[in-house]
């Protein structure tokens, strides 16, 4: 039995094949995750002044963000003041959780080389060398989930697991011991597929179950990984790459 050319199935990625070349990504589908995942929950919004914010997010649309935003009361510290905002959606720059991004409006290789993974070194047959080891979540002191989606400029799709490494000129996945490299300038989009955050709520809980969560009825997806994971697209060879250091000031 032959395997079809169009899907081949490797030790450690999946590697699909396209029927036409590499489409432009669509910048819309992007923002449209943040539609896609729960909004009761805190968020860091970032503008594109590197101003940020954080509250819960109450509408999105095509050409905007709403969200109710916390800032301190400084007259009683211990409680804090909501504000209803509305970010024109040229002027979000990046929304995230403590773990994870969730929108970035920027094409940079510099959020992709931030997964990069360290620990085993592993030596390919030309005698290049990388290291590799699952990612770790050293904060949370659990193993991050995510895994990434590569698009080549050929039209071939990779869904990648840990291990894998970002280098400057290239991506390195390593199957056996041994590494496959995707070199950057073949490289369409890169998108990092990560889990659907939790609510707050859950978030506590789930934190509270620790090894029981999996015998919660709403939570147990989580704690057996079945959850639900959503693709946030990190690099776009079309558009101008953006490596600047992301930075958050506090508004005041």
């Amino acid at each position: 039995m032959k395997i079809p050319q169009a899907c081949r199935v490797l030790p450690l990625f999946l590697a699909v094949t396209v029927p036409s070349s590499a489409k432009a990504s669509d910048p819309t589908d992007s923002w449209r995750v943040l539609g896609k995942i729960t909004h009761r929950r805190d968020y860091t919004i970032e503008t594109r002044d590197h101003k940020c914010v954080w509250g819960t997010v109450t509408r999105i649309t095509s050409d905007s963000l709403t969200a109710t935003v916390k800032r301190p009361n400084f007259s009683t510290l211990s409680s804090t003041l909501s504000d209803t905002a509305r970010f024109p959606r040229a002027d979000v720059f990046r929304v995230s959780t403590e773990w994870h991004l969730y929108y970035s409006s920027r094409s940079s290789w510099a959020d992709v080389s931030s997964l990069r993974g360290e620990g085993k070194k592993i030596v390919t047959r030309t005698g290049e060398v990388f290291v590799s080891k699952p990612p770790f979540n050293y904060s949370a002191g659990e193993t991050i989930r995510e895994r990434l989606k590569i698009v080549t400029k050929t039209g071939k799709t990779y869904e990648v697991k840990p291990p894998f490494n970002v280098s400057d000129d290239g991506i390195w996945l390593s199957a056996s011991g041994e590494s496959t490299k995707i070199p950057k300038d073949e490289i369409a989009q890169v998108y990092d597929v990560v889990p659907k955050p939790l609510t707050d709520g859950d978030e506590y809980a789930a934190d509270e179950l620790g090894p029981m969560l999996i015998f919660d009825p709403d939570l147990y997806v989580y704690g057996l990984h079945l959850e639900h994971y959503v693709p946030v697209l990190l690099y776009d060879a079309s558009k101008p790459e953006d490596n600047s250091p992301a930075q958050c000031e506090r508004e005041k």
